[in-house]
């Protein structure tokens, strides 16, 4: 359980990075590059925190499932679907963010229709597992009570939806 407890704490911080940097780098390409970005340094910090969250979270997920019963889970298809979709783009997220990162630094230069398309997938998915993974890592650490649980998981979506549209909005204004 301390294991959860670390992974949701770095989840947390990942976050917190994740919507500064996003957030200023809306504003920064919506304002045509006029107004100055975030430090450079937090992005990697960020890179780090997610990487370990990561690394964590497979180990969590293998030794979940480890020695586990194979049961039947189509019984529980609504109970499971934001587990599953969580899973999913943070998997997804490895790739995509190793793309980013070497497209940003120079690495890679992919063709300008790829250029056009791969950013705004890689910050809906990454705003989308953040969005149901916020309120998860709130239960993980017994942060607030249902009603709390409900209202943050609301505000986090809303957030990240915003931020998802600023984001698309500003990158095809900067290109």
């Amino acid at each position: 359980m301390i294991l959860r407890k670390i992974n949701a704490v770095l989840g947390f911080f990942a976050t917190v990075l994740l919507m500064g940097h996003a957030v200023s780098h809306a504003i920064w390409m919506i304002s045509r590059v006029s107004i100055i970005k975030m430090a450079e340094s937090v992005p990697w910090i960020m890179t780090g925190l997610v990487a370990l969250h990561a690394i964590i979270s497979i180990i969590l997920a293998v030794l979940g499932h480890k020695g586990a019963e194979k049961g039947e889970y189509k019984n529980y298809p609504q109970m499971n679907k934001t587990t599953i979709i969580q899973r999913a783009s943070g998997v997804s997220l490895i790739l995509l963010i190793a793309l980013h990162v070497a497209e940003s630094v120079g690495i890679l230069q992919p063709p300008p229709l790829v250029f056009a398309m791969l950013p705004p997938i890689f910050f809906a998915i990454a705003l989308m597992h953040t969005a149901i993974s916020t309120s998860k890592a709130f239960i993980t650490l017994g942060i607030g009570n249902a009603t709390f649980i409900k209202t943050a998981d609301i505000v986090i979506k809303v957030i990240c939806g915003a931020t998802l549209v600023a984001d698309i909005v500003g990158f095809y204004i900067y290109l």
